[in-house]
C-alpha cells in the first residue's frame, strides 16, 4: 500500500525518496514520499521564509562572517557570554538592521558592529528575492582552546560543501549525495567543535549524511548518523530551541523505516513537545515554527494511519489544522 503525505503537509520544501515502512504487521516496499517535512535548510536557496527564518536557515545563507573584536575593558573585567541579536536581512542579502534581544551589556556593540559587515545569499521567496529576519547568536568566551589553522580552514570549507550537499539530495543523486554529504561530515569533524556554531554544523552533518544514506537505502547506517546528531544537539541547543526538535523528527523517519515503531512515536512527541516548547520561548517566530510543527504532527498522524491507528491520526490532524 502506498505511503503518501497529504499534499497539504508539503511545507517549506519538496523532497521525494523512497522509504521502506516496516513492521510486525506491515511491510512497505518501493514507497515515495513528495515531502520529508521540516528541513528549511535542505533547500534554503527556493524556500519561502514567510519574512522570519530560523538562526540554523539563516546559517545556510551566510557568505560571509566578520567575528566580533572582543572588547578590551570586557575582556580585562573577565565578562564574557553570548549575545543574541535580531537581524534584518535585504533582498541583496545585507544586514538591513540590528537589534540587541539579551547578552552582556559590554559586549553588545561589538556584536551589533560585527553583524553589520556579515553578508548573505539572498532568500527567495516566489522566485524573487525578499526581506528576512532571523535571531542569531554572537559568542563571547575568553581563553580556551584556540583553533589551529587546519580547522579554521575546514570551518571556512564546510559553508560550499555544505551547498553541495544540500543541492545533491534535493535533485535527489544518490551518489553525489553520499559523496558530498561525506565531505560534509567530514570536514565537520576536522573543524572540531569548540563552539556553539561549530556543534550546530555537526548536527547538520549528521542529519546531512543520514538523508544521503537513507536516499541511498541504507537505513541502519543512517540510523547511527540521525544518533550522534541528537548526541551533538544535546550539547548545543536546548530543549526549547527549534534546532534541537529536527534531529527527533529526522530518526522518527529513519526509525520507521526500520519497523521500530515504539521509538518513532516517541521522537515524534519530542520533536513535537520541543517545537511547542520553541513557539513559548519566541512568540516572534510563532507563524514560521508553527508550520514546522503542523508538518510534523501531519507526518506523525500518517504514520499513525499506516499502523492502524485512524483515531490517534486524526486527533494529530486536529492539531496541525489548529495552528
Amino acid at each position: 500500500m502506498p505511503f503518501r503525505l497529504d499534499d497539504s503537509a508539503m511545507v517549506l520544501a519538496k523532497f521525494s525518496t523512497r522509504l521502506l515502512l516496516m513492521n510486525a504487521a506491515l511491510r512497505f516496499i518501493g514507497v515515495t514520499v513528495f515531502a520529508l517535512l521540516f528541513m528549511p535548510r535542505f533547500f534554503a536557496q527556493n524556500s519561502a521564509p514567510s519574512g522570519t527564518v530560523s538562526e540554523a536557515e539563516s546559517l545556510q545563507h551566510l557568505k560571509q562572517k566578520v567575528d566580533p573584536v572582543y572588547p578590551p575593558i570586557a575582556k580585562a573585567a573577565q565578562v564574557q557570554g553570548d549575545v543574541v541579536l535580531s537581524i534584518s536581512i535585504d533582498t541583496k542579502g545585507n544586514v538591513a538592521s540590528e537589534k540587541v534581544l539579551s547578552g552582556p551589556a559590554m559586549l553588545q556593540q561589538a556584536a551589533m558592529d560585527a553583524v553589520k559587515k556579515w553578508q548573505f545569499a539572498p532568500f527567495a521567496a516566489g522566485g524573487a528575492s525578499t526581506q528576512a529576519t532571523t535571531t542569531n547568536t554572537i559568542p563571547f568566551h575568553l581563553p580556551g582552546p584556540q583553533l589551529t589553522p587546519d580547522q579554521d580552514r575546514a570551518a571556512q570549507a564546510w559553508f560550499p560543501l555544505s551547498d553541495q550537499c544540500r543541492s545533491a539530495l534535493k535533485a535527489q543523486n544518490k551518489d553525489d549525495s553520499l559523496n558530498y554529504c561525506k565531505q560534509t561530515l567530514d570536514i565537520s569533524l576536522k573543524a572540531g567543535d569548540l563552539t556553539s556554531s561549530d556543534q550546530l554544523g555537526r548536527v547538520i552533518s549528521y542529519q546531512y549524511y543520514g538523508h544521503a544514506l537513507l536516499m541511498a537505502g541504507r537505513a541502519q547506517e543512517a540510523l547511527e548518523q540521525e544518533n550522534l546528531a541528537v548526541t551533538e544537539a544535546k550539547k548545543c541547543v536546548t530543549d526549547k530551541d527549534e534546532e534541537y526538535a529536527e534531529p527527533f523528527f529526522w530518526r522518527a523517519i529513519v526509525e520507521a523505516n526500520l519497523g521500530d515503531t515504539n521509538g518513532s512515536v516517541s521522537d515524534f512527541r519530542t520533536a513535537e513537545e520541543t517545537m511547542r516548547r520553541a513557539i513559548a520561548n519566541l512568540p516572534d517566530m510563532k507563524e514560521h515554527y508553527g508550520k514546522y510543527l503542523a508538518a510534523i504532527l501531519k507526518q506523525h498522524a500518517a504514520v499513525m494511519d499506516m499502523l492502524g491507528k485512524p483515531a490517534d491520526a486524526e486527533k494529530l490532524r486536529e492539531q496541525a489544522a489548529a495552528l
